[in-house]
C-alpha cells in the first residue's frame, strides 16, 4: 500500500495551526535553505499535535546537486511508506528541496478521488487572497494520493490556508484550513513592489517573472509577483540569472548558473541537472518540440569572441551540440568589428534573443547591428535567409541583398530585445514583436551611420522606447510596422510579451514594468527599488506544472 507514494512529493491538507521559524536564506548561499530554532520546534509540536512536520536542517549539500535532491526524496518517501497520512493528520514539509523560498509541501490521502484548490490569506489589508487550483498526477484530474507544492506564502506572517476538495464532477466534497507562520526570508528581494494603477482595465491571470542582473555582488534570485505586486515565489540561483522559465510537460526548465540548467518538477524537486561544459549561457533560450531540445544562446569559454554561438541541449540525453557559429554565417561582418580598447573580448554580434521557427530555422536579434536575422536549416546546413534592418546600415555590406524592403515610412528598430515570433496564416507571412530600445549605438562598429533613425535624434531625457510589431512577408521580402506604442525609455536590456490581448513590457533602465491593454494603454506600472539591475519580465500562469486550470 505504501509503494503508491513512490516518487511523489508534495503538499497536503492540515487542520490547526502550524508555525515554522528561523529559515534564513541569503542570496549568495543557496545551500543553507533553512535553519530552524529548537524552541520553535517545541512550539510547533504544542500548537499542532496532529500535524507531523519536517523542516530542512543544514546538511552541507548544495541545493542544485543530485546528492541533495535524492537525499530529501528518500527522507520523504520513507515517511510516506511508514505511515498513512490523512486530512486530519497530514505530513507537512517546509521548502524541502530548497528550490522555492516561499513554499511548503504537504501530503495526505483521501478515500475518494478528488482535486484540490487552495487560498492563502493573511491579516494584512494590503495583501489580497491568493487562490489557485492545484495540479496532481491523476490522469483523470483527480487522485486519492495528494502531493503539492503550495506557493504564495508570505514570510514573517501567519498564513491561513484554506483547501477545498472537489470530486470528478466538480462538486465540493470537503474543506479544511490550517495556519502557517512562514519564517522571515533574508534575501534582497522586495516583498511588495510599488504599484501605480494608471487606467482601469482587466489584467491577465498569472505571475510576473522578474529577472534581475547581478548587483552589489548579490545574486539575483528569480522572483514571481502577483498582479498586486506581492512576491509569491522566489527561486534561488547559484550564479548568472535566468533568461526565462519554460514549462515543458509538467516540468519547469530554467538556468541557475552560467553553465547550468535544471529541470524541476511541480513539487520543487530537481529531476535533472544539465551541464553546458565548455560554454556559458547569455540572454536567451527556447524549446524546440520536434527535437525535444533547448536552443541556447552561448559563448564558448576562453575564446576571443563572445555571444555568437547557438547550442542545442538534448533534454533526454543531456548532450550539448554546437549548432551555429555566427562568425561562419556573417564572416565579412565579423571581420569589420573592432574590439573597444578596454574590452578583453570581441562582442561583435551581441545576440540577445532566439526564436525557433518551423522546426528547422531560427530568428536571432543582433543588438550590435540593430538587426533581426533569420537562419535556415540550423540542424543540417545553416544558411542566412534574411535581415530586417534599415537599409543604410547594410549599404556597404556584402550582405545588403539579404535586407528586406520596408513597407511604409517608419524608423526601424535599434538595439532591440526579445524579438518574438507570432505565427501567421501561412509560413511565409507572420509577425515579429519586440522591445525597440531605440538605442543607436554599436561599440564595435563605429562606422555605422545612424542619421536615418529620427526617433533617437532627441535628448535621452525626452526619448521613448517602443513596443514594435512587424508583419514579415518572405515571398515579397518585405517587413511592415503594424503596431507600435511608446513605453519608458531604456537603452539596454528590457522585454515585451503579448499575453492574451494584453502586453507585458519591461523597461530595464528606469526599473519599471507594466501591463498594457490591447490598445497599448498602460493599466498598471510596477517599480523596483534599490540598486538591482532589472533585466526582463515575463508573465506565466504555471498551468500544467504547479497549477491546473
Amino acid at each position: 500500500m505504501r509503494k503508491k507514494w513512490k516518487g511523489l512529493v508534495g503538499i497536503g491538507i492540515v487542520t490547526g495551526c502550524l508555525m515554522l521559524f528561523g529559515c534564513n536564506q541569503t542570496p549568495t548561499d543557496v545551500e543553507e535553505q533553512v535553519k530552524v530554532q529548537a524552541k520553535a520546534t517545541e512550539e510547533v509540536k504544542n500548537a499542532t499535535p496532529n500535524v507531523e512536520y519536517l523542516v530542512p536542517k543544514k546538511d552541507g549539500l548544495k541545493v542544485y546537486t543530485k546528492q541533495k535532491q535524492e537525499k530529501v526524496k528518500r527522507e520523504i518517501e520513507k515517511k510516506l511508506e511508514e505511515k498513512t497520512y490523512t486530512v486530519e493528520k497530514p505530513l507537512v514539509y517546509y521548502n524541502p528541496f530548497g528550490t522555492n523560498l516561499r513554499s511548503a509541501n504537504v501530503y495526505f490521502t483521501t478515500k475518494q478521488a478528488c482535486r484540490v484548490s487552495y487560498t492563502i490569506s493573511v491579516q494584512d489589508k494590503t495583501i489580497k487572497d491568493f487562490t489557485r487550483n492545484l495540479k496532481n498526477e491523476g490522469k483523470s484530474g483527480v487522485t486519492k494520493n495528494h502531493g503539492y507544492q503550495l506557493i504564495g506564502l508570505i514570510p514573517n506572517k501567519e498564513n491561513t490556508i484554506q483547501l477545498k476538495l472537489y470530486n470528478k464532477e466538480g462538486k465540493q466534497i470537503a474543506q479544511s484550513s490550517f495556519m502557517i507562520r512562514v519564517p522571515k526570508v533574508n534575501s534582497n528581494a522586495e516583498q511588495k513592489l510599488k504599484v501605480q494603477e494608471v487606467k482601469k482595465g482587466t489584467q491577465t491571470d498569472g505571475l510576473f517573472c522578474v529577472m534581475y542582473g547581478r548587483s552589489s555582488g548579490k545574486l539575483p534570485n528569480i522572483c514571481l509577483y502577483d498582479n498586486d505586486g506581492v512576491l509569491r515565489a522566489e527561486l534561488p540561483v547559484e550564479s548568472y540569472r535566468t533568461d526565462r522559465i519554460l514549462t515543458v510537460g509538467n516540468n519547469l526548465y530554467y538556468s541557475v548558473g552560467y553553465s547550468k540548467v535544471v529541470k524541476v518538477n511541480r513539487l520543487g524537486e530537481v529531476k535533472q541537472i544539465y551541464d553546458l561544459a565548455n560554454y556559458t549561457m547569455h540572454h536567451d533560450f527556447v524549446y524546440e518540440k520536434s527535437k525535444n531540445a533547448l536552443l541556447i544562446l552561448a559563448s564558448e569559454k576562453n575564446q576571443k569572441t563572445v555571444e555568437d554561438i547557438v547550442l542545442k541541449l538534448d533534454l533526454q540525453s543531456g548532450k550539448v551540440t554546437e549548432l551555429v557559429d555566427l562568425k561562419e554565417i556573417l564572416p565579412k561582418e565579423y571581420k569589420k568589428a573592432k574590439k573597444p580598447e578596454k574590452k578583453t573580448v570581441l562582442d561583435w554580434a551581441h545576440v540577445n534573443t532566439i526564436q525557433s521557427v518551423n522546426g528547422t530555422d531560427i530568428i536571432l536579434s543582433f543588438r550590435e547591428l540593430s538587426s533581426i536575422v533569420k537562419i535556415q536549416n540550423v540542424y543540417t546546413k545553416p544558411k542566412l535567409q534574411y535581415i530586417l534592418c534599415d537599409q543604410d546600415i547594410w549599404n556597404d555590406s556584402a550582405y545588403k541583398n539579404y535586407v528586406y524592403e520596408k513597407v511604409g515610412k517608419f524608423t526601424s528598430q535599434a538595439g532591440q530585445h526579445t524579438v518574438t515570433y507570432i505565427p501567421g496564416k501561412t509560413e511565409s507571412e507572420y509577425r515579429l514583436s519586440m522591445f525597440n530600445n531605440n538605442l543607436t549605438y554599436s561599440g564595435t562598429r563605429k562606422d555605422i551611420d545612424w542619421s536615418g533613425y529620427t526617433l533617437s535624434q532627441v535628448p535621452v531625457e525626452e526619448r521613448n522606447s517602443y513596443y514594435y510589431e512587424y508583419k514579415v512577408n518572405e515571398k515579397e521580402k518585405t517587413f511592415e510596422l503594424v503596431k507600435s506604442f511608446a513605453v519608458p525609455y531604456s537603452g539596454y536590456v528590457s522585454s515585451t510579451e503579448q499575453v492574451e490581448n494584453n502586453y507585458i513590457v519591461c523597461s530595464g533602465s528606469p526599473k519599471v514594468f507594466g501591463e498594457y491593454d490591447s490598445e497599448g494603454n498602460l493599466l498598471k506600472e510596477y517599480k523596483i527599488s534599490g540598486d538591482r539591475h532589472l533585466y526582463r519580465v515575463f508573465k506565466y500562469t504555471f498551468e500544467g506544472s504547479w497549477f491546473a486550470k
